[in-house]
């Protein structure tokens, strides 16, 4: 017997599905000190999603 999948609805979080050559024509890259990165694993951990979509919204929610 298979067991039942109980599917659990997600917020998405990170970059919305888009052309793929529209995507990479518009991507940004900064650097960060280990101190701000610890926080943001922090951030990662809590939340239990990946890196890139804490960053996204952190930019989406300051723009």
């Amino acid at each position: 017997m298979e067991k039942e999948r109980k599917t659990k609805r997600r917020q998405r979080f990170g970059r919305p599905c888009r052309n793929p050559e529209d995507v990479r024509s518009k991507r940004i890259a900064t650097f960060v000190t280990m101190g701000e990165l610890a926080k943001l694993e922090r951030i990662v951990e809590k939340e239990g999603i990946s890196l890139s979509a804490v960053v996204y919204r952190m930019i989406s929610n300051c723009l």
